[in-house]
């Protein structure tokens, strides 16, 4: 197992706190929580079976990847469900251009669907890779915070689902965090902090969890990519930013479409692995609709290593 290695699968019963939502300009405003104690906080739903998978800091040296990049163990079908059709949903926090804070993220979404780095993925699910689309964006307004509490990010994400009524495996939520906004796990020295290198363990993560009012919802969170232990390098067609901000939203998308329970889908026991965990020290030349990145590949098992 790597040292940098930190996968955590929790199933917990949480409270989390009411949220209301404004109209207009499909903007959401979340009411901020108090980082007091989760049993002590007033809800008006609760939350249960969260299950969390992170994605791990990169490896100082990224390798670029021959195809393919042999590894010793292939992923193993769990009980849980795979996703075999889903919509992206970014929700963009504090950014009125997302752009400006973490690329084209929307057109590399756009660009993936029906690709054939996509089609990896129907060796898992059964799905054609035209299955996986880009549905759409909301601006969230936060209190400007260094840091962002794990509440906070489920109440935002309760907020935006509740709002677009889009729950279930159909959907697949990624809320992108602005540069210097630093997340943690409540309880926890497991960190998003590249401004704190002793809590710093984690690029992203994807999560699902079910809310009593609105039911089962999948989500990642991305926090700004473009620092030490998470970047890529820019390509031709692509900024380092965006090409950061892109392979760890494919790392966290892959892993949500085959392990959107996490632990229970396409997993690898033997390393504690999902499918884009597998190959996130590599670097590939990945073309998508015309547009050329520099993306970690992907695990698949019909080569029994990383590819695109």
């Amino acid at each position: 197992m790597r040292s940098l290695r930190l996968m955590a699968v929790l199933t917990l019963m949480l409270g989390a706190a009411a949220c209301s939502a404004s109209s207009g300009s499909g903007a959401f405003r979340a009411a901020p929580m108090l980082p007091s104690a989760l049993a002590k906080l007033q809800h008006a739903y609760t939350i249960s079976h969260l299950r969390v998978h992170l994605m791990p800091l990169r490896g100082k040296r990224i390798r670029l990847a021959a195809t393919p990049v042999v590894y010793p163990a292939d992923l193993a079908r769990g009980t849980g469900k795979v996703v075999t059709a889903a919509a992206s949903y970014d929700i963009y926090v504090n950014c009125s251009n997302p752009s400006a804070c973490w690329g084209q993220v929307q057109g590399f979404l756009t660009n993936l669907s029906g690709s054939s780095f996509a089609g990896l993925l129907k060796q898992y699910t059964g799905a054609n890779p035209s299955a996986y689309t880009f549905g759409g964006s909301s601006n969230v307004q936060w209190p400007n915070y260094s840091e962002i509490g794990e509440n906070d990010l489920l109440a935002i994400v309760h907020q935006v689902a509740a709002a677009t009524q889009q729950t279930g495996y159909g959907t697949i939520y990624h809320v992108f965090l602005p540069k210097g906004v630093d997340t943690c796990f409540d309880y926890s020295a497991s960190c998003y902090s590249p401004d704190y290198r002793p809590t710093f363990a984690f690029c992203a993560y994807h999560s699902s969890v079910t809310f009593s009012d609105i039911g089962h919802v999948l989500y990642s969170v991305e926090p700004y990519q473009n620092v030490n232990g998470c970047s890529t390098s820019a390509s031709k067609g692509a900024s380092k930013l965006t090409n950061s901000t892109a392979s760890t939203l494919g790392h966290e998308l892959f892993e949500s479409i085959t392990d959107p329970d996490p632990n229970s889908g396409w997993f690898n026991n033997t390393f504690g692995d999902e499918i884009a965990d597998l190959c996130e020290t590599y670097l590939a030349s990945v073309t998508l609709g015309g547009t050329q990145y520099l993306l970690q590949p992907m695990y698949s098992n019909k080569v029994h290593g990383c590819t695109v």
